[in-house]
């Protein structure tokens, strides 16, 4: 199969080798004459749903920003598609968005360059397997090419459920909330000053929430936009540039020392939502004050669907094999979806009585549509 990677390491236009040889005409080299230089990399996005289970998903496309391609000695960025910002990914064709490949002279750089470029791959709309692929790059495993065909198996055996992120990626994600939010600050006026030998200082003071956790925050910037300086459980790092704006959804941390970190952000009223390197992330920012008095505010429980049977991706129903008032047992099939060119038959997952039916063969079906409703069986 050809892919843009292959093309990456040996310079050849195969699309149009095979079309030549297709015409009748013949190969105008050798096997020994294609040489490989370096290593490519090439990520396909999906239009799959990794949280569940890799299940197709349709709908429009709302942003479409793939990153910018680039090439030069040392690093090659690709992206072969032929989708755009507001098409629909449709139930009748394969669910395939974009082959993005990047190439360098070792396969450790090549992992660098496709690991930043899903960094700013922007893909809003539709489920998608972006977030798997960028947290595959970032494993150790997956680095030191100890590959199988049961890699996602036995590396991810309950599932996707987003990457954990190792305290150095936590320690980015942390400094762009910090940084969103003095910059917001300082537009509103809201920003603390102090004289300092050279000037003047702005800085904020943070407790940010990542996951539960509780992480103190001191951050300074020098006036006028000089360097940021981050101060985090007596860690301390400092930002030469931070790209940002309020309503942007990319934010980039230009480090000292020349490390760049890139990260989707979404900002909300208490902080904002960050996506990075597979990792899906709800990030308060509150005063310490704050802070400190929110375990007193109640918990909203989320409601109980256990007795409902929800389409688990959008599509048509084929078959409905129950009927109202019927005993279902663990494991016995309740229906047929089809999606993607593909029949998915959906299971009962325990033993129950089906109270009612809320669809027929036929229906077409958004996904967590509810498609059937239980009851206990005394």
């Amino acid at each position: 199969m050809n892919t843009p990677s292959q093309s990456l390491i040996t310079g050849l236009d195969l699309v149009e080798l095979m079309l030549r040889v297709a015409a009748g005409e013949k190969l105008p080299l050798t096997q020994a004459e294609v040489k490989l230089n370096g290593w490519a990399i090439e990520s396909r996005l999906y239009a799959e749903d990794p949280y569940r289970n890799f299940l197709p998903s349709t709908g429009r496309l709302t942003r479409y920003r793939p990153p910018a391609e680039r090439a030069s000695d040392s690093v090659v960025v690709r992206n072969d598609t032929g989708v755009f910002e507001g098409g629909e990914i449709s139930t009748f064709y394969d669910p395939m968005i974009a082959k993005l490949c990047a190439w360098a002279p070792n396969r450790h750089d090549a992992i660098e360059a496709i690991a930043e470029a899903l960094d700013g791959f922007e893909l809003e709309g539709v489920g998608n397997n972006l977030p798997f692929l960028s947290a595959v790059m970032d494993q150790e495993r997956f680095r030191a090419g100890r590959l199988t065909t049961n890699y996602i198996a036995e590396e991810f055996p309950e599932g996707f459920a987003g990457a954990k992120l190792p305290h150095g990626r936590l320690f980015e994600v942390i400094a762009a909330a910090a940084m969103m939010a003095l910059q917001r600050a300082e537009r509103h006026g809201q920003t603390s000053r102090a004289a300092l030998g050279g000037g003047t200082e702005i800085y904020g003071e943070w407790s940010i929430i990542v996951e539960g956790e509780h992480y103190p925050v001191k951050l300074h910037r020098l006036e006028p936009g000089g360097t940021w300086e981050l101060n985090l459980l007596d860690n301390n790092a400092q930002v030469d540039r931070f790209d940002w704006r309020p309503g942007a959804t990319i934010a980039t941390i230009h480090w000292h020392g020349g490390q760049i970190s890139t990260l989707k952000v979404t900002p909300n009223t208490a902080g904002c939502r960050v996506r990075y390197r597979g990792a899906d992330l709800t990030v308060q920012v509150l005063t310490p004050h704050i802070a400190a008095l929110l375990p007193l505010m109640p918990v909203k429980v989320p409601p109980d669907m256990s007795k409902f049977l929800l389409c688990p991706m959008p599509g048509q129903v084929v078959r409905v094999d129950v009927s109202e008032g019927d005993v279902v047992e663990d494991g016995q099939t309740l229906a047929i979806v089809e999606a993607m060119k593909m029949e998915n038959v959906l299971k009962a997952p325990k033993r129950a009585r089906v109270a009612k039916l809320h669809v027929a063969p036929g229906a077409v079906l958004a996904v967590d549509e509810v498609m059937i409703e239980f009851e206990a069986v005394p």
